[in-house]
C-alpha cells in the first residue's frame, strides 16, 4: 500500500498577516480587532499633537493616586478623607470655590 496522500481538491485558503503585527489574521478585513484599534489610536494622537496618555509603566512612582491629595503648606501626599495634615493643615473644605459677585 501506499502511504503517500493524495492532493487535495481544493486548495486550503491562505491567510492575510495583521499589517500591524504581523501574525496571521483571523478577521476577514485581514487586520485584528485590537491593531486597528493601536492604528487608530496613533493617528488620532499624531493629529492632536502627538501628547499621549502615560501608560502604567510610564508614570512617575510620586504621582497622585485618585485618593489622595497634596498638602498645600508641606507639599505631603494625604489621603482624601483626611481633614487635618500631620504639618497641622487644615484640608477641609474641598468644595466648589466661591463664585465671583456680579456687580
Amino acid at each position: 500500500m501506499s502511504e503517500k496522500k493524495p492532493e487535495p481538491l481544493i486548495p486550503p485558503r491562505t491567510r492575510e498577516r495583521c499589517p500591524v503585527c504581523g501574525e496571521i489574521s483571523y478577521s476577514l478585513a485581514g487586520v485584528h480587532p485590537q491593531c486597528a484599534v493601536k492604528q487608530a489610536d496613533e493617528k488620532r494622537m499624531n493629529r492632536s499633537g502627538g501628547v499621549s496618555r502615560p501608560g502604567i509603566a510610564d508614570k512617575p512612582e510620586n504621582a497622585v493616586k485618585p485618593w489622595q491629595r497634596v498638602c498645600p503648606k508641606c507639599q505631603a501626599l494625604q489621603h482624601v478623607r483626611k481633614k487635618v495634615c500631620e504639618c497641622g493643615h487644615s484640608l477641609a473644605g474641598g468644595g466648589r470655590p466661591p463664585a465671583p459677585e456680579s456687580e
